[in-house]
């Protein structure tokens, strides 16, 4: 496998007691200078593998007997993984360690499942992947319902280097209790007995530890490309002295005294025990634990709670009532200083039964002539007053009727409720001047009960001169259908509070009658002439709804390079993904950044994060050694990084290469990873370019683009640009020029801005500057316009 990194350690600085005295006695006084401490020394790597250092006979078994242990041999078949500088293939070593190691565990009464038992693949007909390779062993793994999972690896340094030597332990990313605790344990095992440095436990999220269902752990123990190793790895000894390691491990982590959570469960009275579905009822959860415990960790629906302990048994029961619908808990104890429980899960659900009915206009009741269409969105209600989303039955039919003679159209009419909420659309026929009443019915029908009859009653004011609203339906671009099902839309808790799920909107309008029309993520305005407003999407809709990570390198201690007159890469890094977060936000992505300020984040957390997030994309952004890196193993990877390099250059700048990286974060996100490093801080030339107006802005849109192209590889997108000039007519360097009422790009020195054309129809192109504003409409047929200022 490929390393992230290569480890060093930091060697301590002793003062001295008698200098340390002088210092507390000076109190005030000003103090001698303190010579800056030494580097940190790089511990030299160490062959390993002279002997065992512990005894067999003294190893603890007695936590091993029907102990379900699955081993995975890393590689085999058609992947060799890593190879020696004499050829021999880790998939060998692997196999052969892992037997060994088998044998010692059976013998103790653990019962042991190989992913592979000889040098085979799990390619299929149907998929020659590796993730199919992958996919399949964790199948079988998991079937097997192991106590833990261990893959075992030879490493192989990233850079071809010969000479590095490291034993890694990786713990499945996220489980801080028994995959931690193992890991912690084997890797003990493997340092002292093996007796290899440098050495670190790390956070892994490979597919293999993600995709275990049990507590799992991936050791590296050697780097099989260094020479020395690998004339050792080659001996039956050496792989049976690392097999014992392995096992001196496995026995002191099964030996520790843990908790075992007995029973955990959602309970209501006159509820039946193992029921998930409760209706009309506040379950409260339950658990029994045997064994000591000191710790415990509850969350529900993603929120840690605290239960409440008495004796061996827990129990939580919410302050409010629970919300209808499907509910997640989990539950892990540990006995502090020996061990944790793995964690339990608990998934349950709620059914409430509608009580009121509801019936409110959308927007101010009064309505204009112009527009005499009325919205009214209807209801469902529990005894709580929540939103009843989901009735677990056949959907909620309203009936909604006008008093005779209001003039309403349709006058009687049914609508269905979705998500609780229901939408009818009526019109004041004619010259209507009435005030019309409505009257909603609905009949709800519960198991074991009788039908129950709803109703609510609202109030229309008849339409008057009014022009200072605009009521319809929102159009896609310049046709006649509806902008409907909008993410922020969604019932019961729309989050766009102007425009509904079906496209109907309600807008005011400004002093010179234009409408305010607020913006609206992934879209832009069309800009043309309708009757009604109409919007695009965005890059054709590519980004909305996706989750983007983004990782500014470097921050807190690490500037992740300094330029000759004192920038900070770690400060760029940030403006440039604050600046991407935008766009994308615009485009309709959800975004994440791993730090949001000028602080140290491990890699462990960032990844962790967006693993958390569940992450779509995850991009590095750095201004370093030119390149698009991405791991090797990872061909969405190496898509991404040539789109990217392809996007860039499109757009007229410099276009760094795809280049294979094995950076901690590129090897253990789940979804594509990306390192961009578009430009270098780290010389005088490189820092003014990255500094000059424009820069930064620029490469975020090439970022930008690079991203939507990841769900849109056949689009046609042909470049355009336009030139800012002031009312003199001088082109104006750095000029912040909105585009569709969206996306804000920034001229270059030369005060040109270039952009795609990634959706069809006319764009509004606006520069509002303190000195001087302009505005054109950019047809599909224009290229290279230019915008010409003129004084506020």
């Amino acid at each position: 496998m490929r390393d992230a990194s290569r480890a060093g350690t930091r060697r301590a600085v002793v003062l001295p007691l008698a200098a340390a005295a002088l210092l507390l006695g000076a109190g005030c006084a000003r103090r001698a200078p303190v010579p800056p401490p030494p580097p940190p020394l790089a511990v030299r790597w160490v062959r390993g593998y002279e002997g065992l250092a512990d005894s067999l006979s003294q190893v603890d078994a007695r936590g091993l007997p029907g102990r379900r242990i699955a081993l995975d041999p890393g590689h085999g078949g058609h992947f060799r993984g890593a190879l020696g500088v004499h050829g021999l293939a880790e998939a060998e070593v692997n196999l052969q360690v892992a037997l060994r190691l088998r044998d010692l565990l059976v013998a103790q009464g653990a019962q042991v499942f190989l992913t592979r038992e000889d040098d085979r693949d799990f390619l299929s007909s149907g998929d020659s992947s590796l993730r199919g390779d992958l996919s399949e062993r964790m199948r079988r793994a998991n079937v097997f319902h192991p106590d833990l999972f261990l893959s075992i690896h030879h490493n192989a340094d990233a850079g071809g280097a010969h000479d590095v030597n490291e034993t890694q332990t990786y713990y499945k990313l996220g489980d801080d209790g028994p995959s931690l605790d193992a890991a912690q344990d084997v890797h003990r095992g493997l340092v002292h007995n093996v007796g290899i440095r440098p050495q670190k436990v790390v956070p892994g999220n490979y597919f293999v530890l993600r995709s275990s269902e049990a507590p799992g752990l991936l050791t590296e123990t050697s780097y099989i490309t260094n020479p020395d190793v690998e004339g050792q790895l080659r001996l039956p000894e050496k792989q049976t002295l690392e097999a014992q390691a392995l096992y001196i491990g496995l026995a002191r982590y099964f030996a520790r005294p843990r908790p075992v959570i007995a029973e955990f469960a959602a309970v209501a009275p006159g509820a039946t025990a193992g029921d998930s579905l409760f209706r009309d009822q506040d379950p409260s959860l339950t658990a029994r634990v045997a064994g000591d415990f000191d710790l415990v960790a509850l969350r529900v629906d993603g929120l840690t709670v605290s239960p409440t302990r008495t004796g061996d048994r827990l129990a939580w029961t919410p302050a409010a009532a629970w919300r209808g619908g499907d509910h997640d808990a989990t539950l892990q104890v540990r006995l502090g200083g020996n061990g944790a429980t793995r964690e339990r899960r608990l998934r349950f659900a709620v059914a409430r039964t509608a009580t009121t009915l509801e019936a409110r206009g959308f927007g101010p009741t009064g309505l204009s002539r112009a527009q005499p269409v009325a919205a009214v969105r209807l209801v469902l209600r529990d005894s709580n007053g929540a939103v009843v989303a989901d009735t677990l039955g056949p959907p909620q039919r309203i009936r909604l009727q006008a008093r005779p003679g209001s003039g309403m159209q349709p006058a009687d009419t049914v609508v269905v409720a979705r998500d609780g909420v229901a939408w009818a659309y009526l019109r004041f026929a004619g010259a209507a001047r009435r005030t019309a009443s409505l009257t909603a019915t609905d009949t709800v029908r519960a198991t074991g009960r009788p039908p129950r009859v709803l109703r609510a009653r609202l109030t229309l004011e008849p339409p008057r001169l009014d022009g200072a609203r605009w009521r319809g339906f929102v159009t896609l671009g310049a046709g006649a259908a509806p902008l409907a099902e909008v993410p922020g839309t969604r019932e019961p808790t729309p989050l766009v509070p102007w425009l509904n799920r079906d496209g109907f909107a309600v807008l005011a309008r400004g002093p010179d009658g234009t409408l305010a029309v607020p913006r609206l993520a992934g879209f832009r305005r069309w800009a043309g002439d309708a009757t009604a407003p109409g919007f695009v999407p965005i890059a054709g809709g590519a980004l909305r709804g996706r989750r983007i990570m983004l990782d500014p390198e470097g921050g807190g201690e690490d500037p992740a390079g300094t330029g000759v007159s004192g920038t900070r890469a770690a400060f760029v890094n940030l403006e440039v993904a604050r600046i991407l977060a935008a766009m994308l936000e615009a485009a309709g992505a959800e975004v994440r950044l791993t730090r949001s300020g000028d602080y140290a984040v491990s890699d462990a957390e960032r990844v962790r994060g967006s693993e958390d997030f569940a992450a779509d994309r995850y991009l590095r952004i750095a201004h370093r050694a030119r390149r698009f890196g991405y791991y090797v193993a990872s061909p969405g990877g190496r898509r991404w990084a040539e789109g990217c390099a392809a996007a860039f250059a499109s757009l007229g700048l410099p276009a760094p290469p795809a280049a294979e990286d094995a950076i901690y974060p590129l090897q253990q996100t789940s979804c594509p990873a990306l390192l961009a490093s578009p430009g270098r801080v780290d010389s005088a030339g490189d820092e003014a370019a990255l500094l000059a107006p424009g820069a930064l802005r620029a490469e975020a849109y090439a970022l930008f683009l690079g991203l939507a192209r990841e769900w849109a590889t056949d689009a046609a997108w042909p470049v355009d640009s336009l030139e800012v000039h002031d009312p003199a007519g001088a082109a104006v360097a750095g000029a912040m020029v909105t585009l569709g009422d969206a996306l804000t790009l920034a001229t270059d020195r030369s005060g040109r801005v270039r952009f795609a054309r990634t959706e069809p129809g006319p764009i509004e192109a606006v520069v509002d500057e303190p000195r001087f504003r302009a505005r054109a409409v950019l047809l599909d047929s224009m290229r290279g316009a230019v915008l010409a200022g003129q004084g506020h």
